[in-house]
């Protein structure tokens, strides 16, 4: 570090005008420059006690920063739990689906949820005289059903089985996969999805189908799904 001094100067200053006093008997010009030195040696002091306080400031900011190899000064992040909290909370970039407002995803599709439940057994929205039903049949689980519909907003038909891909999560560790189904003419039946699919700005209504404990849905421990769509992950908070 460069400390800015004016000391030499002074220095001269001063002995110009010990050389002055000894002259002064002789004319009175050098009693006007000796005392045209002692208002600049007056300056001079008043400049350097400036310039010494600001050189202790500069010293005292170099012992604070550490500096690195480069020669720039290295700003040390806080330890401990507050620094644990600001990489937290950079970190969560989690995207987010409601239920009722629309996903769209410009040329490819609109998405959906629109219904929740839990059911001993899933029927069709509007069944009618002969449908396919989907019922739990391991003791004490039910089925946690996800409504989603799509709208194709492509130019090419959507395969239904290749809309979403759904897992349930309860108590931020209890992992559940899902199968699908999709509901067919206007609700009164189920198809399969993987013989299914959507045409180009029609809807397709997908039902998601998690088989879980009964304790998920009776219990108070937070439920939510991850819903996979176009390579980007969704979260949908459950409540029950």
């Amino acid at each position: 570090m460069k400390v800015r001094t004016i000391s030499i100067w002074l220095s001269a200053a001063m002995l110009a005008l010990s050389v002055a006093g000894c002259s002064s008997g002789k004319s009175g010009s050098a009693g006007e420059n000796t005392e045209k030195l002692k208002t600049e040696i007056s300056k001079l002091q008043e400049e350097n006690k400036q310039l010494k306080a600001e050189n202790d400031k500069l010293k005292e900011e170099a012992s604070v920063l550490p500096v690195t190899a480069a020669g720039e000064a290295e700003v040390v992040e806080p330890a401990g739990e507050e620094a644990g909290t600001a990489v937290a909370d950079a970190g969560d970039d989690q995207k987010t689906m409601v239920k009722g407002t629309p996903l769209v995803i410009d040329g490819i599709g609109e998405y959906t949820i629109t219904k929740t439940s839990f059911a001993k057994k899933v029927i069709p929205s509007k069944p009618g005289s002969f449908y396919t039903y989907y019922e739990a049949k391991e003791p004490g689980t039910t089925y946690l059903a996800i409504t989603l519909q799509a709208k194709n907003l492509a130019g090419e038909a959507m395969d239904a089985d290749a809309v979403a891909d759904v897992k349930v999560k309860y108590d931020n560790k209890y992992e559940y996969s899902t199968f699908s189904t999709m509901e067919e003419n206007g609700g009164e039946d189920f198809t399969y999805t993987s013989i299914s699919e959507i045409e180009p700005l029609k809807n397709g209504t997908l039902v998601y189908l998690a088989e879980v404990p009964d304790e998920v849905e009776s219990g108070s421990k937070p439920l939510y799904a991850d819903v996979k769509i176009e390579g980007e992950t969704y979260r949908y908070i459950i409540v029950k």
